[in-house]
């Protein structure tokens, strides 16, 4: 974290802003607007993720990554279900959701299991190949076999950087077969989208511009305290359709009267907290160029870290060096790794 976020943090709780709609607090919203919009350009995401765009993309903050996958995961339900039953119109709604199914990497966080059982729907955990990386023709396999079982395929959440060895799936191969099949892919980057920043990175962002949302948490590398992830969505009319509920109590004169979105409509509570100014403030403060250092100097320190693993025999490698993680074991039996873990 950084002294920029926790005053940050300190205004926004004294503040109180409960921001669930635009009246609430316009700085809230508006704020949060144009801080997503940085974030995208400052990351190089495709234009089509910024509110600024012609088009129906834009992004939120969300309290975590596993709040971010939840959202994805039960906004390509609610589509996928209506899209069915629209050209089925002979089965009833069970029916369609009793057949729904999902995908991800058997090296994927638990949190993307966790929302398969949230949102009553089974993940399939495909298996990573050797180098722990998921790839379109394995995905496709496994769609190939649901669709011919009669179940109907719903979304794949792809990772960039798993939580095990920080690899990075392959997203050009899984949007080409997600195009194909009408399938929702959304992108896990909570912990390497921080790199998306860097010039020397730029092969992380290939096949973002196909995707249908992602995530980043800024609490990871973004010296933004926790909590803060940031998602972005390709058309977010298809979440908003799909959680909008709206009361009488929740109008106001103003709605219509501009793109400021409601920002309610894009997560699971309601109410929400004043985020941006945090993020806001530290990037004011840090300037993208030293938060584009931070990353870089975490980058360094793995390599230094990773050649002093390499110089001492008494240590391996289990995976590439990959941004600042180094996955190195003792050598011998798995209980001197054990015992070394206790030990640190």
């Amino acid at each position: 974290t950084s002294y920029p976020s926790i005053v940050g943090e300190m205004l926004a709780s004294g503040f109180g802003v409960i921001g669930f709609s635009w009246i609430c607090s316009p700085a809230c919203t508006e704020l949060e607007v144009v801080v997503m919009d940085w974030l995208a350009k400052f990351l190089k995401l495709p234009a089509h993720f910024q509110h600024a765009s012609d088009g129906p993309g834009g992004g939120v903050i969300q309290g975590s990554a596993s709040e971010a996958v939840l959202v994805a995961v039960l906004a390509a339900r609610e589509q996928a279900v209506a899209s069915y039953r629209e050209s089925h119109p002979e089965l009833s709604e069970s029916e369609v959701r009793g057949r729904l199914v999902a995908y991800s990497s058997d090296q994927s966080n638990s949190c993307i299991e966790k929302a398969g059982v949230l949102a009553a729907m089974p993940i399939r955990l495909l298996p990573a190949g050797e180098d722990f990386v998921l790839r379109g023709d394995t995905l496709r396999g496994a769609i190939e076999e649901d669709v011919a079982a009669g179940r109907i395929p719903v979304i794949c959440v792809a990772t960039l950087g798993t939580t095990g060895t920080c690899a990075y799936d392959d997203i050009e191969s899984l949007s080409a077969v997600c195009d194909e099949f009408k399938v929702w892919l959304h992108v896990d980057a909570a912990y390497a989208g921080g790199a998306f920043a860097l010039e020397e990175c730029s092969d992380l962002r290939k096949g973002l511009d196909r995707v249908d949302s992602l995530n980043f948490n800024l609490h990871k590398f973004m010296l933004v305290n926790f909590d803060c992830s940031a998602m972005w969505l390709r058309d977010a009319n298809k979440v908003v359709d799909s959680f909008n509920v709206d009361r009488i109590y929740l109008k106001h004169k103003h709605e219509g009267q501009s793109q400021i979105p409601d920002f309610r409509h894009w997560q699971i509570p309601l109410g929400r907290r004043f985020r941006a100014l945090k993020v806001w403030i530290t990037f004011r403060t840090l300037g993208a160029e030293g938060l584009r250092n931070h990353v870089r100097k975490h980058i360094e320190l793995a390599k230094q870290f990773e050649q002093l693993v390499l110089k001492d025999s008494r240590f391996e490698l289990v995976a590439p060096r990959a941004l600042g993680l180094v996955c190195f074991r003792p050598k011998g039996d798995n209980e001197i790794t054990t015992q070394l873990l206790q030990r640190l």
